[in-house]
């Protein structure tokens, strides 16, 4: 069986994590692809990750800046099907290799540019490092409070280059879907800047509205401890994460620690719970208290035993290469390394059941494929006839079907609805649980909804007529949900040959962890990001005695260390996996069944570390301040404000020093070479703390820039600050205002892929089953049909006889 993308050509310009990802899958799934580097290589050889990021590709080596150089590049643009590249704005022009050149002679061409911070605006030249971005962005204010220190503190998860390398697929995904079905090409542009928009899930709506509906937007969340989401050291120093917000996962948790009667029902029949006068600060400490009264060991096999605990031990990213669910899925594989040997590393992203994924072996040597040139042959981009008009939007006449709840599923047919799709949101007669929160905003922008009732037949016969005529579906429902309910795979294959199903899941389809209920704390525990995030030291060693005082500090700051990344994370993987199998279907007509977990994803957000090798060196931890990575990429206070500096090549060393003006660090022996600045890193950090406090953060940030370094101002507020105010969204086109039938106009995310030939539509968020009546009218029921489902509470609709209970849900208050 060939991958979905067998056949395919791929010219990779790009550097760094998110386009390593982005053309790993690439490869993984059947295309050639050409990884193109300068003599001295791709500046982040030096990582382990490396390793993993560039599997089964070619190396060649080009100096663009020379007129060889570009003729070559130019030469082998001209024979593929996809070319990525993340310079900044405007250099791959200066090099010859920009999209309007190379499509002169390569029509059918999908060209990806990846960017920092977007085509244009005040910081479109600036660096795009993780952290300048993630700072700028305001993910390092929302981080600020995680230690008991004023400041922002250090994003450590590399969510804006993962976000990117998804967002990137996403775009070449679909321009590859346009070109199968038209001959076109295009452009596709995303930035990291796009991705971190994606990991602020719900403050950038609550900043607008609540000026507007104070009673429903009352305030900005913010980070802190939670009963529901208890971070818990036990008997034996072992710390545990809990994720029991639905009231039956919470009940069973106090089920299981024998602590029922500090909560009783409010009313007979009633299944919301209240306190039994105990405040949240009383309870907390009671739960800490018993979770130290038995081991880790003890404890897993009381919570385990019950299917309806969500709870993970915390481990880093090496331990959970390790989880049992992680083997039973293939989730880790290993690969022959002709330098290092066994390599353990992540298996395929996205499982295809009819176009498997071909992993092939590790990284190239910088160079090794120079003989392969001059490349012979024309791509199949540069044949196809252009025949067809293309598309309005590049999913334009695609339907998804969609039967999920919260963040981590829907959030990532949202994105695809911004790409044209029809996305049909499927609800129970009360509502998306989401549709209590903010977040509703974004996880419904878009669609249209239907609220059905699937345990009844009339309600199931609904949805086969709409799964008849669906391209997608995608559900999240726990093992066995489907199959009861009679809308697995199996079953709906039989009304739909060419359906292409995914099961965006927590744990998998099958093995030990399957049937457990999952939230987004429990994939920050398990991948290793949450510990990452808290600095080193946190979690302590197990052995240690603590008094209580400071088991309740390091549950605070695990607590906010385990920020919600995860179920974005997972929500864009989805987006991605249901334009594999689109694409798929594309090239071989058939549809089939696609699997996504939640727990493979996170481990790809934490990839840079979820590698394991002989002699490979440990990830360098965040300091125990949450600082940073070492003296030169880090925060920093100043005379007023806090900056984050990136610099870290030997030429952002040498303009460094005679930017800040201080000539003795560049002749200080201690500081020569990059080892030597490793070995005497705290004495660089001294000596940098006492030289940013001479002028202020915006000051640095003009004169750092001027000097082409990367630093930043980043304590300027949180995201959605900077979403709603700074001048760089509009200038880059990444907000519209929309309509909501019940909030009015606000201002949302433009679609964070730009398709040049087939751009995106920005939609406004929907009231549950807004749409019921329109869609059963579709399917071809009468207004007397209709009326006798809403009395039968077979459909719902707002103001219908069975309308929704969901409360302030579409308001989005909790």
């Amino acid at each position: 069986m060939r991958a979905v993308c067998g056949g395919l050509r791929v010219i990779d310009f790009s550097w760094g994590m998110a386009g390593g990802i982005a053309t790993m899958v690439l490869a993984d799934n059947g295309a050639e692809v050409i990884k193109v580097e300068p003599p001295t290589g791709d500046p982040f050889r030096h990582l382990p990750a490396f390793r993993q990021w560039h599997r089964g590709k070619k190396s060649l080596v080009l100096d663009l800046k020379t007129a060889y150089g570009k003729h070559t590049a130019q030469s082998l643009a001209a024979t593929a099907d996809v070319v990525t590249e993340s310079f900044r704005p405007g250099v791959a022009d200066r090099l010859g290799i920009g999209y309007e050149e190379l499509l002169t002679n390569n029509p059918g061409l999908v060209y990806c540019s990846i960017t920092g911070f977007g085509e244009s605006g005040a910081y479109a030249q600036y660096k795009a490092y993780e952290g300048v971005v993630q700072a700028k962005a305001g993910r390092m204010s929302w981080f600020g409070g995680q230690l008991d220190r004023p400041g922002p503190a250090f994003a450590a998860v590399p969510v804006a280059s993962f976000g990117a390398s998804q967002l990137a697929l996403q775009g070449i995904l679909a321009a590859l879907y346009v070109r199968e079905k038209t001959g076109h090409g295009q452009k596709v542009h995303t930035s990291l800047l796009h991705a971190v928009g994606c990991y602020d899930m719900f403050n950038w709506a609550i900043g607008q509205l609540r000026e507007r509906f104070p009673k429903d937007f009352p305030a900005l969340r913010s980070l802190g401890p939670s009963y529901h989401y208890l971070v818990a050291v036990t008997k034996d120093g072992h710390w545990i994460q809990f994720a029991n917000a639905g009231q039956r996962q919470f009940r069973a948790f106090l089920r299981a620690v024998e602590m029922e009667e500090v909560f009783e029902a409010v009313g007979a029949g009633d299944q919301r719970m209240v306190f039994q006068a105990t405040t949240f600060e009383e309870l907390w400490e009671l739960l800490l208290l018993k979770i130290q009264e038995r081991s880790l060991a003890e404890w897993m096999d009381i919570f385990l035993a019950d299917p309806d605990i969500s709870v993970e031990p915390i481990r880093d990213t090496q331990s959970a290469m390790e989880h049992p669910q992680m083997l039973h899925n293939g989730h880790v594989i290993e690969i022959e390394d002709p330098e290092v040997g066994k390599i353990k590393e992540l298996g395929p992203l996205v499982q295809l059941a009819a176009t498997p994924s071909q992993i092939g072996g590790s990284s190239p040597e910088l160079g090794r494929d120079a003989g392969m040139l001059p490349l012979q042959g024309r791509s199949s981009a540069a044949i196809l006839p252009n025949t067809s008009k293309p598309p309005k939007h590049a999913l334009d006449g695609v339907t998804i079907l969609e039967l999920a709840s919260f963040y981590a599923g829907p959030f990532g047919t949202s994105l695809l609805a911004d790409l044209g799709a029809r996305v049909i949101k499927i609800e129970p007669l009360d509502g998306d649980p989401m549709r209590v929160s903010e977040n509703a905003l974004k996880t419904t922008q878009g669609k249209e909804s239907i609220c059905l009732d699937l345990k009844r037949q009339q309600g199931k016969e609904i949805f086969y007529r709409l799964a008849e005529k669906a391209d997608l579906l995608m559900h999240t429902y726990r093992a066995g949900v489907a199959e009861r309910l009679g809308i697995d795979y199996g079953t709906l294959k039989q009304i739909n040959p060419n359906l292409v199903y995914l099961y965006a899941s927590a744990y998998g389809s099958s093995g030990p962890f399957v049937h457990r209920p999952a939230y987004h704390p429990t994939f920050g525990a398990i991948s290793g990001g949450a510990a990452y995030q808290a600095g080193d030291g946190t979690p302590p060693t197990p052995g240690q005695d603590m008094p209580m005082e400071d088991v309740r500090r390091i549950s605070r700051c695990l607590s906010k260390a385990n920020e919600g990344n995860p179920d974005p994370t997972s929500a864009l993987v989805a987006g991605t996996a249901l334009l594999m199998g689109l694409l798929a279907r594309q090239r071989t007509g058939k549809g089939q069944y696609v699997g996504r977990t939640m727990l493979c994803s996170n481990a790809y957000a934490n990839s840079d570390d979820f590698i394991e090798f002989k002699g490979k060196r440990p990830r360098k931890p965040v300091d125990p301040g949450c600082y940073g990575l070492g003296a030169l990429y880090r925060l920093y206070r100043c005379r007023q404000g806090w900056i984050f500096l990136a610099c870290l090549t030997g030429d952002e060393w040498e303009r460094l020093c005679r930017a800040v003006d201080y000539s003795e660090l560049s002749v200080d022996g201690r500081f020569s070479n990059a080892e030597s600045r490793v070995r005497h890193d705290s004495e660089l950090v001294a000596i940098l703390e006492e030289v940013f406090l001479r002028r202020t953060a915006t000051q640095w940030e003009e004169d750092l820039t001027d000097h082409d370094l990367g630093c930043v101002v980043a304590d300027g507020g949180e995201y959605w600050i900077f979403f709603n105010t700074d001048p760089h969204v509009d200038a880059n086109c990444m907000a519209v205002e929309v309509d909501h039938p019940k909030w009015g106009t606000y201002r949302r995310h433009t679609p964070n892929v730009q398709m040049s030939l087939t751009p995106g539509v920005a939609g406004p968020g929907n009231r549950a089953g807004e749409h019921s009546r329109q869609i059963l009218e579709e399917l071809g029921y009468s207004a007397t049909q209709i009326d006798d489902l809403g009395l039968t509470s077979i459909v719902a609709w707002p103001g219908g006889a069975a309308a929704p209970l969901v409360g302030g849900a579409d308001s989005g208050v909790r």
